[in-house]
């Protein structure tokens, strides 16, 4: 059978052992970490139920019902404080699963650096409301080195405006950032609304300074929207940049895929509601194949379609 582009990043023999090793001692360990974080949750439950009975119930007896309902609301607090506690232990047994795991399965990646909830200094150089609304953000697992000599950051990333009851969620995914080959003179945005709805791909973006170009075909104009402050220098690339965007449109198929460019920076916004570097429920044994293999092919599919944009 044929050597695929995948096959062969996968980790070498000695890796893979230590990889396997790994997933190894984590099963071992697994039931007995998830046994006793249930053990932790029915404790902390049945003392909380306790005080929640003995606090409350003299309020219902003594018809104080404003009492009442502001006891419900701290008890309902307190419950919420205890389960975020007593699941400490075991999220950071797979966190620290990970810390270990990542390295040695990405070991093609140049320089790797790996953080969980870390900030990208990234999004300081990334368009701001004219390319998406933002007013705070949100960041998960964080991966930054260099392969075949390209650098690349990716973040798992929530973009929002507003706060509290009024906070809207504008982006739920992954940003690679990354440096263009030659750069463009300026700003250029594009994105594609995928499926049925790329019909209704107008007024993608905010800012009316920009100027929409138009690729002078149909069926990407109909689906695409491009919008730059160099529209002279942006009309050759914009063919090149919907293929870009189809291709990740077909693969994950979720929200708006976008690009933004800005002289030597290139930004790669994929919405997914997959968690890219997550491993399984502690209840479920982790296994090579199924759960960790596929963040390569992942990783690698972004990579490549941020190189591809990166040379446009």
């Amino acid at each position: 059978m044929a050597e695929t582009a995948l096959d062969r990043l996968m980790p070498g023999p000695d890796a893979l052992a230590r990889i396997r090793a790994e997933i190894d001692d984590y099963n071992a360990e697994r039931p007995r970490v998830a046994r006793q974080a249930r053990m932790r949750l029915a404790a902390s439950f049945a003392g909380w139920a306790l005080v929640s009975a003995a606090v409350c119930w003299p309020l219902v007896a003594g018809g104080y019902s404003r009492l009442f309902g502001l006891a419900c609301v701290a008890m309902l607090f307190g419950g919420y404080v205890l389960y975020d506690r007593a699941i400490v232990a075991r999220d950071g047994f797979r966190q620290a699963l990970r810390d270990r795991l990542l390295p040695s399965l990405f070991g093609f990646v140049d320089e790797l650096r790996y953080s969980h909830a870390g900030s990208p200094r990234f999004l300081e150089r990334m368009p701001g409301n004219e390319f998406l609304r933002r007013t705070d953000s949100r960041h998960r697992d964080m991966l930054s080195g260099s392969h075949d000599g390209f650098a690349f950051t990716l973040c798992e990333t929530e973009l929002s405006v507003g706060r509290g009851s009024k906070r809207e969620v504008t982006f739920d995914g992954v940003i690679v950032a990354f440096q263009q080959h030659n750069g463009f003179p300026g700003t250029l945005l594009a994105a594609k609304r995928p499926g049925r709805l790329a019909k209704a791909i107008r007024d993608l973006f905010d800012d009316g300074r920009l100027t929409e170009v138009r690729s002078d075909d149909e069926s990407i104009d109909a689906s695409h929207e491009f919008r730059t402050d160099n529209p002279q220098a942006a009309g050759p690339r914009v063919a090149a940049m919907a293929k870009a965007l189809d291709y990740l449109a077909d693969v994950w198929p979720e929200g708006v895929v976008r690009i933004a460019l800005r002289h030597k920076d290139g930004f790669l916004l994929v919405p997914t509601k997959k968690d890219f570097f997550e491993l399984p429920p502690i209840g479920v044994p982790l296994d090579l194949e199924r759960h960790v293999q596929p963040m390569i092919a992942d990783l690698m599919t972004l990579l490549a379609t941020a190189r591809l944009v990166s040379r446009i």
